[in-house]
């Protein structure tokens, strides 16, 4: 579920309420896009917020057993490659799963810059269906700049994506 209502980003778009279903499978792609730039996770409300660092807990717990499964298992494999390639796997399951979690206990709460933010990243998304512009009767390609990352970029927390 997206931190942005659904209401507002077809308000800001100027859409029709028919173009719904399209809508909020960006908004949500841009939230996400926010969120992977940001590297936390996006909260609605402080109440969502807490909810979320406790599921982090969990999914952090739930994977280091997951992890120890796979090496137990791993271990069982005659073919050295093949035991490799398990123990390779299980330690990029648990590697993922850790950043999944320290991207939701370093959630933030949505602020007016994160969802001017998100709606400029929608709005690109809404109406640039490419990530360049060809030029009208011309031979070039613009790249089109997002202002987007200058509002998010103080929210950052480690230099990811």
């Amino acid at each position: 579920m997206s931190a942005i209502s659904i209401d507002l980003a077809i308000e800001y778009l100027r859409a029709e309420d028919d173009d719904r279903e399209l809508i909020q499978g960006l908004l949500e792609a841009a939230e996400e896009s926010a969120c992977n730039f940001m590297a936390r996770h996006l909260y609605a409300d402080a109440s969502a917020k807490a909810a979320g660092r406790a599921d982090a807990i969990y999914l952090q717990s739930q994977a280091r057993f997951t992890y120890s499964a796979a090496i137990a298992a791993a271990g069982l494999i005659y073919e050295e490659d093949d035991r490799l390639s398990a123990v390779e796997i299980a330690e990029y399951d648990l590697k993922h799963a850790i950043t999944q979690s320290e991207a939701m206990s370093l959630g933030i709460v949505l602020t007016p810059a994160i969802q001017a933010a998100c709606l400029l990243i929608l709005g690109h998304l809404y109406t640039n269906r490419e990530d360049v512009v060809a030029g009208a009767g011309t031979m070039t390609a613009v790249a089109l700049p997002q202002g987007s990352r200058s509002l998010l970029a103080p929210y950052r927390v480690q230099m990811g994506v």
